[in-house]
């Protein structure tokens, strides 16, 4: 019998994203999940593992990942690392029977993450992948809002993720901007999250009928001292090419007749880190920005020809207000507070001996489903299907 001790592979800003939602939540489930702790922070660069583990409170540190899926005390592993590596370390603590958590993308392509998804419903424990925004209250009630038709029928999406990261040249090269290692460039970094929010509004993506992508930062030089995640660091005198996106364009065509249009960027100007979405249904419209999170808006349809558009505040109501330290009208909410929703709907699926059903592995497949045609429709010119196999 396994225990359920935790541990964390992959000690950078993300793994302290995964460690806070641990961390929040434990008071929670500690008369649920028996033996539920913080044990191990794991990472090649030992120092990295030790700042986590001090930070956040871990039992021990280790540099061996492989040691670490096979401890049989340790039952929940969140997968935090580079995208390349997703597979991979995924696959393997699935098969040595733990609950996993793995960061976005699921995979670098459709066919690595339809192994991950078959091993994942093979198996009894559960298992997920990190789809955080959909856990924003807003977020959440728009799509409840869509559900019940309250909009009417879908007529168009404007999705976008925009992240200003990269725009600085300056910034060192890392796995991050070598197709390899990262997949696609903006597309699977952040674009991820904005083509789940698209299906989790809007239902399933049939085709893309066109997509364009663009490198604007062709070469950057290598780091001299070493860093975590976007961290400006000394450069050295050697440079690589950039080979993956900096920019994803796409048009999407929904099985329900919707069409969307889809941007991911990472050298967006001003943009900071904002995903922001508006969609347009027959009797009505909704809309949401990341940098305002307090709030959506939503217009209905009044035959004035100047429907407005009503804010509507975060209030008790919303979803997952009840996990809020402060669930009062208006109160914003942060990234790191969404991450623990994340978090707590996992341990729950635990607790409950139940998959995983909202950022489930089916979810990560179908992201990487729609990202591989958004990929073929930019490199051949031409529409592309999406594969719904499973």
């Amino acid at each position: 019998m396994k225990g359920n001790a935790i541990a964390v592979i992959g000690a950078g800003m993300i793994g302290a994203a995964h460690a806070f939602g641990y961390r929040t939540n434990l008071p929670r489930f500690k008369d649920r999940i028996a033996g539920l702790r913080l044990a191990t922070a794991c990472d090649g660069n030992e120092a990295l593992a030790g700042r986590l583990a001090a930070t956040w409170g871990f039992e021990k540190t280790a540099t061996d990942l492989n040691a670490v899926i096979a401890d049989p005390e340790i039952g929940i592993v969140s997968v935090c690392l580079p995208n390349a590596l997703h597979a991979e370390v995924t696959l393997a603590a699935i098969a040595a029977g733990k609950h996993v958590l793995c960061e976005k993308p699921l995979a670098l392509n459709a066919e690595e993450a339809l192994r991950i998804h078959r091993a994942a419903i093979a198996s009894p424990a559960v298992s997920a992948t990190v789809f955080n925004y959909r856990r924003i209250p807003a977020v959440a009630a728009i799509r409840d809002i869509i559900a019940a038709g309250g909009i009417g029928d879908l007529v168009n999406l404007l999705v976008q993720y925009e992240s200003e990261y990269a725009a600085d040249p300056d910034l060192p090269h890392s796995w991050r901007y070598e197709k390899s290692r990262a997949g696609a460039g903006a597309l699977l970094d952040v674009g991820t999250h904005a083509i789940d929010t698209a299906r989790f509004l809007c239902g399933e993506v049939s085709e893309i009928a066109g997509a364009i992508g663009t490198i604007s930062v062709k070469e950057r030089f290598l780091p001299a001292a070493a860093g975590i995640g976007h961290d400006k660091v000394a450069l050295s005198r050697e440079s690589r090419a950039v080979d993956n996106d900096d920019v994803m364009s796409a048009l999407l065509r929904f099985d329900n007749g919707c069409q969307g249009m889809f941007l991911a960027s990472r050298v967006a100007v001003g943009a900071g880190n904002t995903l922001s979405f508006s969609v347009t249904g027959t009797r009505g419209a909704l809309r949401y920005n990341s940098r305002t999170p307090a709030h959506y808006e939503i217009a209905r349809f009044d035959g004035s020809g100047q429907s407005p558009f009503a804010l509507v505040a975060n209030n008790p109501a919303l979803p997952y207000a009840e996990l809020l330290p402060v669930p009062h009208d208006g109160v914003a909410i942060g990234y790191a507070e969404v991450f623990g929703f994340m978090i707590h709907e996992f341990l729950e699926a635990i607790a409950a001996n139940r998959p995983m059903q909202n950022g489930s592995t089916l979810d990560g497949l179908r992201a990487a489903q729609i990202l591989d045609a958004i990929q073929f429709a930019a490199n051949s010119g031409t529409p592309a299907k999406v594969s719904h196999a499973d």
